[in-house]
């Protein structure tokens, strides 16, 4: 197949190419490269033709030509700057998912979207039943994980929240409307090689070069917050088969994340951190942020007749710390 990734320098998109390249497909990145530190990337994926472009102008996307198939992974990935800027948030989430399934529809190719867990907003997942513990959250009830649903009133979202759900129901219309074959995944922590994380996105990243840096955190709540983590090459896994299998996956919504077994809290992550480096992180404790799930872990079960995730937390924290010492 010929492939495009938006956003394809970042840090899903990147994993997302290399594995498509490392499968024999042909890959085509799409990025505008605002992201600081992301166009060190580039280095992993030479094999990919690069098309430096934005998907707030649909025009830049005529750059691209013909191919058999769209991974839609540029976005805004944070919250504090949808709420800082949200004219920005809202045209590259929801106007750029709109561009970019225009051009879909034009082209007549597959779109598989990355959608968020932050379309559920924080008053249907903290009104779970939940069992607080010295370390994490947890819903003593529920065994899976949280199920999809399209339930998703209430508040608050997010700014943020609300920009990917509007593209997680533009792509669902499309498919209801135009006949238009998209897939929605709504992503818990995805984490893994050459992310960039920041306070603000990608907190396993973050916590990690914090480790090997600083040694300092800032935790907003009280740190026992539940993440179930999913490496970035296994959700690549999943991009594919989708494509590949898109006449059974067409018109489809999944919760995506590690599941139960990969679920882990931000204190455990950061004891695992000074238990395998020997130190001590100086933390900092702040408020809670707006729409912060106490306890979010995705219900994967229905994906497991096609797909599973492979690595643990632990092996993926420990290849990060390898990455990154190199």
């Amino acid at each position: 197949m010929k492939v495009l990734i938006t956003g394809g320098v970042g840090f899903i998109g990147c994993n997302t190419a290399r594995y498509f390249i490392n499968n024999g497909h042909k890959v085509i990145v799409f990025d505008n490269l605002s992201r600081k530190g992301v166009k060190n990337n580039l280095k992993f994926i030479k094999e990919a033709k690069f098309i430096k472009g934005d998907i707030r102008n649909k025009s830049n996307l005529y750059q691209v030509g013909k191919v058999d198939g769209i991974i839609h992974c540029a976005a805004n990935p944070g919250i504090p700057k949808s709420i800082e800027n949200p004219m920005f948030d809202f045209k590259t989430n929801a106007l750029g998912t709109m561009n970019v399934l225009e051009y879909a529809r034009e082209i007549n190719c597959p779109v598989i979207y990355c959608s968020t867990n932050k379309v559920y907003p924080e008053d249907l997942i903290n009104s779970l039943e939940i069992k607080e513990t010295d370390k994490r959250y947890m819903w003593p009830n529920n065994q899976y994980g949280f199920s999809f649903t399209n339930e998703i009133g209430g508040r608050p979202h997010s700014p943020y929240g609300v920009s990917k759900l509007c593209g997680d129901i533009y792509c669902q219309e499309y498919y209801k409307v135009y006949d238009l074959p998209t897939v929605v995944n709504r992503m818990s922590a995805i984490y893994g090689l050459h992310q960039f994380g920041t306070e603000e996105q990608g907190w396993v990243s973050h916590f990690v070069r914090s480790a090997l840096s600083t040694k300092t955190l800032n935790i907003y709540g009280d740190g026992k917050q539940v993440r179930d983590m999913l490496w970035g090459e296994d959700l690549a896994k999943l991009f594919l088969l989708e494509l590949e299998k898109i006449d059974e996956f067409k018109g489809t919504v999944w919760n995506v994340g590690g599941g139960y077994k990969n679920s882990m809290s931000l204190i455990e992550c950061i004891r695992y951190l000074e238990d395998k480096l020997n130190f001590s992180f100086k933390l900092n404790f702040y408020g809670w942020r707006i729409a912060d799930h106490k306890i979010y872990i995705s219900n994967i079960t229905p994906l497991e007749k096609y797909w599973k995730p492979t690595v643990s937390p632990e092996q993926g924290i420990d290849m990060m710390i390898d990455e990154l010492r190199k």
